[in-house]
């Protein structure tokens, strides 16, 4: 391919000798120029493929008169450095000349001019390698600095979005996205998917008696106890002023309310500047309540709004099973309040059953139609019911092996150490149904031998949601059992180990039963 170069160099004699070299190399040199100015109004006219351009120009950077000439015609450029000047290529490196020559090396240049529009991927004077090459570098490490900060600032501006600034939780918008998300991954692999609704109770008082700073502190808060109280699966958001949405995977009604409990109580127990604050809160699961994502997120409010009614204070869920009241009953003494958190450091596992058996319990209370206060009795008793625990030395509470005799001794003693501990804290139901949630119903049990009505109906209520749940859970000697299996042993054992009418209870109960749906 033949070229027509435009020589720029403003030195006279040096420019000379190249337009000579060039001719006699057999290039054809449109025009030279002493200035920048000089060689853009000769540009257009002589129509160059080639800018040799030298980067001692005074009257304007050879980086300006390279863009300028691009932006008049289709040229090329290569940029000519004299040897005192070979340390000042970085500017030019920002228009991509196709080569760089040292000044004077007339072999250089002519092939950097040969090799313009080849395969070849352009000529570089040996002397200039390396500036260029630090330059390429520095200008790399810059860019890769640009693009991590610029990452940064696009997922600072991202979470931003989606992040409720008050509380910290994830806003409005992201809830009603993730649930899209994990609603249909539920659905496609035929997994529980439950929804928690919460709303702080009677909010509007704070803001208006103590002012609205206050009630901000108090919304700061609830989402750092919202974050405390819920795991890093779960998806906790700030939906409206003081409500609050949870979303969590992979989990039945009875962890739901137990999820849900878990917030209700850590918000009663949390020293707010503006003194006691409660919240109640709505459960729904996935497929038990609802068939979509919007109706799973009614059916919750509906249970939110059946919470308040009832009392406030409350978690609620779809069909009746409710744990929690607002109460200044000795039930939820600090005595109280105690024993469950020092069971929860000898062992989390156990206060974690004791919270699914309070569910399942009230919910068996519920369809046995007793009264809300002796549903709260009965959910106090079913938390406190391993309580005993405490006084078990740790090698018989965590031991693996079949235990002996006399270390089953110990451990049926339990609900009489969990009965001395709470009868002076607790109203007497509560403290005669830890006692008795052992005792069978053909009075085969301990630790009296009580049988049938003689067991308090608390007490027999607790067999069987204790007895239930153990079932539904994996031990190192077995398997957990699946619903079905677990009622057909609870079928099998009623009018002998358990009370029937219990038992139909715990089966014909709301949330059981769509378990087996």
């Amino acid at each position: 391919m033949a070229h027509r170069v435009l020589v720029v160099d403003p030195d006279d004699v040096a420019r000379a000798a190249t337009v000579e070299a060039l001719r006699g190399a057999g290039i054809e040199v449109v025009a030279d120029c002493a200035t920048g100015h000089q060689a853009l109004a000769v540009a257009a006219q002589g129509d160059p493929t080639i800018g040799l351009v030298d980067l001692s120009l005074s009257d304007m950077s050879a980086e300006a008169l390279a863009r300028r000439l691009r932006e008049i015609v289709d040229v090329e450029i290569i940029a000519q450095v004299s040897f005192a000047s070979v340390g000042q290529v970085a500017p030019v490196l920002a228009v991509a000349p196709t080569a760089f020559v040292v000044k004077g090396k007339v072999t250089d240049l002519i092939e950097a001019i040969r090799s313009v529009g080849e395969a070849s991927t352009g000529t570089i004077s040996p002397e200039l390698v390396q500036p260029v090459l630090d330059e390429l570098q520095r200008r790399y490490e810059f860019e890769q600095a640009r693009s991590r900060e610029l990452e940064t600032t696009v997922a600072r501006l991202e979470a931003m979005s989606v992040t409720d600034w008050l509380t910290g939780l994830k806003n409005h918008r992201f809830f009603f996205e993730r649930l899209g998300e994990e609603f249909e991954r539920a659905r496609r692999y035929d997994r529980p998917l439950a929804v928690l609704m919460g709303d702080l109770d009677d909010f509007k008082k704070i803001n208006d008696t103590l002012g609205h700073h206050v009630g901000d502190d108090v919304l700061r808060d609830l989402g750092d106890i919202v974050r405390e109280s819920t795991r890093d699966s779960d998806v906790a958001c700030r939906v409206g002023g003081e409500e609050i949405g949870v979303i969590i995977p992979e989990t039945d009604p009875q962890g739901a309310i137990a999820a849900a409990e878990r917030i209700r109580t850590a918000v009663l127990r949390h020293g707010f500047e503006a003194g006691t604050v409660t919240i109640s809160l709505g459960v729904a699961v996935f497929p038990f309540h609802a068939p979509d994502a919007k109706s799973l997120v009614e059916a919750a409010d509906r249970a939110l709004y059946a919470a308040k009614r009832s009392g406030k204070n409350r978690s609620h869920m779809v069909g009746g099973g409710w744990a929690g009241v607002a109460s200044s009953e000795p039930a939820l003494s600090p005595v109280v309040s105690t024993l469950i958190e020092a069971l929860r450091l000898r062992s989390a596992e156990l206060v974690e059953h004791s919270l699914r058996v309070a569910g399942l319990a009230v919910q068996i209370g519920a369809v046995l139609e007793q009264r809300a206060d002796q549903l709260e009795r009965l959910r106090v008793a079913a938390m406190l019911h391993d309580v005993g625990f405490l006084a078990i030395p740790d090698q018989l509470l965590f031991q693996r092996s079949p235990l002996d005799d006399d270390a089953w001794e110990i451990i049926h003693a339990h609900v009489i150490q969990g009965h001395s501990l709470v009868a002076d804290a607790v109203h007497d139901d509560i403290a005669q149904a830890i006692l008795t949630h052992h005792e069978r119903f053909d009075g085969g049990g301990y630790p009296h031998g009580l049988s049938g009505d003689s067991i308090p109906l608390e007490g027999r209520i607790l067999h069987v949601a204790d007895a239930f749940d153990a079932m539904r859970s994996h031990r190192p000697y077995r398997r957990a059992m699946s619903v079905p299996q677990a009622q057909t042993q609870l079928v099998s054992g009623a009018g002998s180990q358990f009370d029937p009418l219990v038992v139909d209870a715990l089966i014909e109960g709301s949330t059981v039963h769509k378990l087996t749906g």
